[in-house]
C-alpha cells in the first residue's frame, strides 16, 4: 500500500476518533443537565405531597396534636424547598457547561437544547401556618 494511501488511512481513523470523543463529551455534558433535572423533579414531587399532607391536616379542624403535626410538615416542606433550589442551582450550571461544551464544539444554535431542558424557576419558602 503506498505512502500517502495510509496515511489517509490514519487521517480518516484519527478525524473518527475525534468525532467519537467529541460525542461522548457532548452526551455527558447532557446526561449530567438530565440527571439534575431528574432530581429536581423528585424533590418537587417530594414538596408537592407533603403541600397535600399540609392541607389534609388543616381540613381536620384544630387540635393539640394536629398543630404539632402541621409544624413538622410545614418545617419539612421548607428543608425540601430549599433542597429543590439547591438543585436548581445545580441543575443551572450543569446546563451551562452543556452550553459551554456545545459552543467549544463549534455548535452556535441552542434554541432546541433551550426546549429540551427547561429549568424550573427556585421556590419561595411557605410562610407559618
Amino acid at each position: 500500500m503506498p505512502v500517502s494511501v495510509r496515511k489517509l488511512d490514519q487521517q480518516d481513523s484519527l478525524c473518527e476518533e475525534l468525532l467519537r470523543e467529541r460525542a461522548a463529551v457532548l452526551s455527558r455534558a447532557g446526561f449530567a443537565v438530565e440527571d439534575a433535572l431528574e432530581k429536581l423533579l423528585k424533590i418537587d414531587q417530594q414538596i408537592e405531597e407533603k403541600i397535600q399532607s399540609l392541607r389534609s391536616q388543616l381540613n381536620k379542624g384544630p387540635g393539640r396534636e394536629d398543630l404539632h403535626d402541621q409544624q413538622t410538615i410545614f418545617e419539612e416542606i421548607n428543608v425540601n424547598i430549599d433542597q429543590f433550589n439547591m438543585a436548581c442551582q445545580k441543575a443551572e450550571i450543569q446546563y451551562y457547561y452543556l452550553i459551554v461544551t456545545r459552543e467549544a464544539l463549534g455548535l452556535r444554535r441552542h434554541g432546541t437544547v433551550q426546549k429540551i431542558y427547561q429549568i424550573p424557576p427556585k421556590k419561595k419558602k411557605i410562610q407559618a401556618i
